[in-house]
């Protein structure tokens, strides 16, 4: 499929995406997620290249997007009123296909001092809300949905783009101090969703790495009491390569990473009701963990 638009680079870090789009909407909705972004020039080199277009390129007036990469439309066509969460999940898959020069874990991950926090979890763990909450406590933000490893130097790469929040998360963070929300798109396949914003300190450090220090597995459950416990190596590296997108494609490189990860970096699982509580504890074992 051939159009002819104008690209924007984003500059996330681990990747660059470049995308197109017709749709005035969508831009304005890029602007207020991607609010430091700088101007780069399109036609560059871009790890993901997509574009945003109306159903029937002649009918503006349509009331569906399609996402098109490389001639191939990988998704069914979505409601145009929600152009960007496509953009956000396709680019997310598109990355995960494309991006094995690293290893790529299901993730959040946050830092201090350059030492990292990574949370990698499946969907539903309440891993999205926990990063966002410890990024608004003073974490820097390295990623919502990517741990980029690097195979060479065991560090983590940050991969700047919006956390996408769901359902009762986006109340939840929004009520927090400091938070940044774009706009809410309800109804959407997985329920209402909204995009934390992360802030422009952790914007301008998206190419600074950070050292694991601590692995902790989340899961939130409504009303739970707080439980943690250690999780053995080889426990640890088995959940972290069964969280990750690429691990069985990178083979031996892939078994390398997550078993010095686990042998390296001590590893906890955390039940958490209470989103405060979870905070303040990883504070602690972080700060033991070192």
């Amino acid at each position: 499929m051939t159009v002819s638009l104008d690209y924007r680079l984003f500059d996330v870090g681990a990747a660059r995406i470049a995308v197109a789009s017709s749709l005035d909407a969508f831009r304005r909705h890029l602007d207020t997620v991607y609010p430091h972004q700088e101007v780069l020039d399109g036609s560059a080199f871009a790890d993901v290249r997509m574009s945003l277009l109306p159903q029937s390129a002649w009918r503006l007036h349509t009331r569906q997007v399609e996402l098109w990469s490389e001639g191939q439309r990988p998704f069914e066509p979505y409601p145009a009123n929600s152009a960007l969460p496509l953009f956000e999940w396709g680019s997310n898959w598109l990355l995960a296909q494309r991006l094995n020069a690293y290893l790529l874990l299901h993730a959040g991950v946050v830092a201090r001092d350059d030492k990292a926090l990574i949370l990698p979890a499946e969907p539903g763990s309440g891993k999205s809300t926990l990063t966002c909450a410890l990024h608004l406590a003073g974490w820097r933000f390295l990623s919502d949905e990517f741990g980029v490893i690097d195979p060479e130097s065991d560090e983590v790469l940050p991969m700047l783009k919006p956390a996408a929040l769901k359902n009762q998360s986006i109340e939840v963070i929004g009520a927090r101090p400091g938070a940044v929300i774009g706009p809410v798109f309800p109804k959407t396949r997985k329920g209402d969703v909204a995009h934390f914003v992360p802030d422009r300190r952790s914007f301008e450090a998206r190419h600074r790495r950070a050292q694991p220090r601590l692995i902790v597995f989340p899961r939130y459950r409504s009303g739970a009491p707080l439980r943690s416990r250690r999780v053995p190596a080889a426990q640890a590296a088995l959940r972290v390569g069964l969280n990750s997108f690429n691990y069985q494609v990178l083979g031996p490189v892939g078994f390398g990473i997550t078993t010095r990860l686990a042998q390296s970096v001590r590893a906890h699982e955390l039940v958490y009701g209470d989103l405060d509580e979870a905070v303040a504890h990883i504070e602690t074992l972080f700060r033991d963990a070192g």
